[in-house]
């Protein structure tokens, strides 16, 4: 197959992707509207597991192939999260931290990450996965039960208005979550198969093209969530999809891939990519360490650099 098909069916994939994302976030918003959860819960869960799809899909796909590219998409989504996307969004518009992201949320996200790692030496196995799964089911319970006696579904659709103010019905959410799951699972075979030939192709490693292209691709749905969050002026929408989508990356998506298919872990991932993703996890706490932390401008182009110093140095390791 010519280099040229291989691209056009990267980019045919992270459009399915896309698309499909953005489909099946509004359909998981919509069904949120029927329950009382304020806009940080909603950012934290609703729009993180939504927008985390891509990721699911690719890495159940990719983990069957290589172990490598699905672990690397894990990585650099969580990297690109943190680099990209926030340091996009504060361009446009200061990120404010949280009481609740101080105390809880981010020091859970630093526990997962260490969690993650140390889960990695000597590979995943199918008992870390689980132990990975249930963590993430356990937070999103403690998050709903917790969200009840703090919001109004009056508070919940001002904020989210923004990203689905047409599609609060409850049968249409649905039919959007179906067409978003139907496009992610086709974008996600798509683009693992066709990332997975054009590294072969070109002589870089599929880690590389895991961390970059794939977790670029995945990492679109987050992007476009936490530009419009940012357009809006919805901080905690914003920040609250960000931290919730790294969580989920790990727990939920991590631990699925090694419940079904557990998968060794090259040493040099602990010389270089993991090395990284806990940095990008440590940056993100002293950015928003404080009650009146903001992640301003000069902030948001200090991450947007450290992203792209990642993409090169993994890129010429």
């Amino acid at each position: 197959m010519p280099t040229s098909l291989l691209l056009f069916f990267v980019l045919l994939g992270i459009a399915c992707l896309v698309f499909g994302g953005h489909w099946l976030t509004d359909g998981a918003i919509g069904i949120s509207g029927f329950f009382n959860i304020s806009p940080l819960i909603v950012g934290l869960t609703v729009v993180s597991i939504a927008t985390s799809m891509p990721e699911m899909f690719t890495c159940l796909t990719a983990i069957q192939e290589s172990a490598d590219l699905a672990l690397g998409s894990i990585i650099g989504s969580n990297i690109a999260n943190v680099g990209l996307i926030l340091g996009i969004s504060a361009l446009i518009a200061p990120l404010a931290s949280d009481i609740r992201l101080i105390r809880k949320e981010l020091p859970f996200l630093i526990f997962l990450t260490l969690l993650f790692v140390w889960f990695a030496l000597g590979g995943f196995s199918r008992f870390e996965g689980i132990i990975l799964l249930g963590l993430a089911f356990a937070y999103i319970v403690w998050v709903v039960f917790n969200s009840v006696k703090e919001s109004t579904n009056n508070n919940l659709n001002e904020e989210l208005g923004f990203i689905s103010a047409s599609r609060s019905n409850l049968f249409f959410a649905l039919i959007w979550i179906i067409l978003g799951a139907v496009f992610l699972s086709l974008g996600a075979q798509c683009l693992v198969g066709s990332a997975q030939q054009l590294a072969l192709r070109l002589g870089v490693s599929e880690v590389f093209v895991g961390i970059s292209v794939v977790a670029l691709g995945t990492s679109l749905p987050e992007l476009a969530a936490s530009i419009s969050a940012s357009f809006a002026k919805k901080n905690s929408l914003c920040i609250g999809n960000v931290i919730g989508s790294n969580l989920f990356n790990l727990a939920l998506i991590g631990g699925t891939s090694a419940s079904f298919y557990p998968f060794p872990v090259d040493p040099s991932f602990f010389w270089l990519e993991f090395p990284l993703l806990i940095f990008s996890t440590f940056i993100l706490f002293f950015f928003l360490r404080n009650t009146d932390s903001r992640i301003g401008w000069k902030r948001g182009i200090i991450l947007i650099t450290f992203y792209l110093f990642v993409i090169l140095f993994i890129g010429l390791k």
